[in-house]
């Protein structure tokens, strides 16, 4: 067995002491050692939360290896943000990089994912989206990092100026206020960072770089992404091209506008909730700091967004994945009410981090398994005159039966999902990405099985599923916001054409599709005709026709046309 596999068969929980903190046997990066304050930051309840959110939140239920947690893709992100620092050090050795900033930045990347919800993906961007439209885990991470801080007295702040102290770094013995607020604002929601003016506090405008190593608005090239690229595909067991070693090598800072070569006006692109932004202003572009790439890296680069998109359409976005994850926001919407966690609503704990703190994916065991005494009981608590205490009595039993009644069907479907009982899924087209808006789509589809059937349709009936695939810029070229340097003049930043890269690449880089799956089981006559209404939409919108999951023959789309088209006589 050599060396690589047998860092691969330890696994990242096998711990050892080191003499300055604790050395880690991960199985993608092998040996990670770990500087003392990251330990007391991983000893902590909010960050070992995280060994109870999946990475790939119901995917595992699909591809049966894909167990991994949040907590080791966060310490991996750590050692790789750290690593990134060191390498442009050695190789720019008159770069103003610090051991102060490693750590600054090794912090960040190890705290990026404390804000992440139970089941990650369906708890963002489909529970919490019909809460509140702009929600952001990264937001509820700043939160849950500075609650980390402050908690018992700033106990945790103190003890990493502690640990800082016992390394006995020169010229570094503590942590100052504003590296504190430097790992906060690379934690929080990325800033705009390639127009003035300059919006952060803690580093000035000279590193402006290292806002983007642990998430990159401005290109999406991050360690957060070479982490779980290369985690997923390995826990997943999907073979992929893209190696963020090289990256390591040819990685250098240099001063670019980093947009599209024009200093002045750049894409028309301005920082969310600026005044200028609300005026509609567009400001202007300033060259900063950012890392750029050997010229021959960028086919590598492509290779890691198209790694991207291979991942989101074979296991992210897999079919019976998707269905799965619309049947636990079901159960998130049905539980959301009837469990509280410090008294607070699912949806309501991302304001209050000590409740938040509770929230994790093992919410599905109290919905199977109730405590024995668990009782739901009603938000809606009153406080009436004696005259009107029967009426409010009243009100609140038939609130506790509503939660009770949901919790109920909370736990039914989360059986069903146990025991495959699955949604159906109807079928699928590709659109191109923007070209449709999901909200639309359904009332189009309900107005079409409405006409046909002659009478209203449950709204509840079917499921759509609208599943993005792109580059990392949407329907853009991915290249157009990094900047390259060549061997002859390796401290000029340039920018490259797709063509000079390759004629053999795509000619667009997104495209949409939207999925139906049905709540009804494929021998009710409601199943198909969903999917003939989804036929007709498709030949109404020029789009091609959907692949379903079952069998058509060409006298059964015929008949659709015939059925579809001519709406029966009343």
């Amino acid at each position: 067995m050599d060396q690589n596999q047998a860092q691969h068969d330890t696994g990242v929980n096998a711990e050892k002491e080191s003499t300055k903190g604790k050395i880690f046997n991960d199985p993608i990066h092998g040996t990670i050692e770990m500087h003392p304050a990251c330990i007391s930051i991983i000893d902590t309840p909010q960050f070992q939360r995280l060994r109870h959110i999946k990475q790939l939140d119901t995917c595992y239920l699909v591809y049966p290896g894909a167990s991994h947690n949040r907590f080791e893709h966060s310490i991996g992100v750590s050692y790789l943000a750290g690593k990134l620092l060191r390498s442009i050090r050695q190789h720019q050795p008159n770069e103003p990089i610090t051991d102060r900033d490693i750590l600054c930045v090794e912090i960040a990347g190890l705290c990026h994912d404390l804000g992440r919800g139970p089941f990650s993906y369906v708890f963002e961007k489909m529970f919490m989206k019909e809460k509140r439209a702009n929600y952001k885990h990264r937001n509820t991470a700043k939160k849950m990092f500075e609650y980390m801080l402050s908690a018992d007295d700033f106990a945790l702040k103190k003890k990493i100026q502690e640990d800082i102290a016992s390394c006995n770094t020169p010229e570094f013995t503590h942590f100052d206020e504003k590296d504190f607020i430097f790992i906060t604002e690379m934690i929080d929601q990325p800033k705009d960072i390639v127009r003035q003016p300059w919006p952060h506090k803690g580093r000035d405008e000279s590193k402006s770089y290292m806002y983007e190593i642990v998430a990159n608005k401005r290109n999406g090239i991050d360690v957060d992404k070479w982490d779980y690229l290369a985690r997923d595909s390995y826990m997943l067991g999907v073979k992929t091209n893209f190696d963020y070693n090289r990256c390591f090598a040819t990685a250098r800072v240099l001063v670019s506008n980093g947009l599209n070569g024009d200093d002045e006006t750049g894409d028309n692109e301005s920082r969310e909730g600026s005044n200028a932004s609300q005026r509609g202003e567009v400001l202007p572009i300033v060259p900063r700091k950012q890392i750029c790439y050997r010229e021959k890296e960028a086919q590598g680069l492509y290779d890691m967004f198209y790694t991207k998109m291979v991942l989101t359409r074979q296991a992210y976005q897999h079919k019976t994945h998707t269905v799965i994850r619309t049947m636990i926001l079901d159960v998130l919407k049905k539980a959301d009410e009837s469990i509280k966690f410090n008294g607070k609503r699912i949806s309501e704990t991302v304001d209050d981090p000590e409740a938040f703190t509770q929230l994790t994916d093992d919410i599905i065991l109290l919905i199977l398994y109730p405590p024995t005494g668990f009782v739901m009981r009603s938000p809606y608590q009153t406080e009436w005159a004696d005259e009107h205490g029967v009426v409010a009595r009243v009100e609140e039993i038939r609130a506790e039966e509503r939660i009770k009644k949901d919790l109920q069907e909370a736990k039914k479907v989360m059986t069903d999902i146990l025991k495959r009982k699955l949604y159906k899924f109807v079928g699928q087209t590709q659109i191109k990405r923007g070209k449709v808006d999901e909200k639309d789509f359904k009332e189009q589809l309900l107005t079409i099985m409405t006409q046909h059937r002659n009478e209203p349709v449950e709204v509840d009936l079917f499921h759509c599923y609208f599943m993005n695939l792109h580059y990392g810029e949407n329907s853009k070229d991915p290249l157009r916001k990094i900047r390259f340097y060549g061997k002859a003049d390796i401290n000029h930043a340039i920018s490259l054409e797709k063509n000079q890269v390759s004629f053999v690449l795509p000619a667009t880089f997104a495209e949409q599709i939207i999925r139906i799956y049905s709540k009804v089981p494929d021998t009710d006559p409601r199943f198909k005709q969903i999917g003939q209404a989804f036929t007709k939409w498709c030949r109404d919108n020029n789009c091609p026709e959907p692949k379903y999951s079952y069998e058509q023959s060409r006298d059964e789309v015929n008949q659709q046309d015939q059925v579809l088209y001519e709406r029966p006589q009343e």
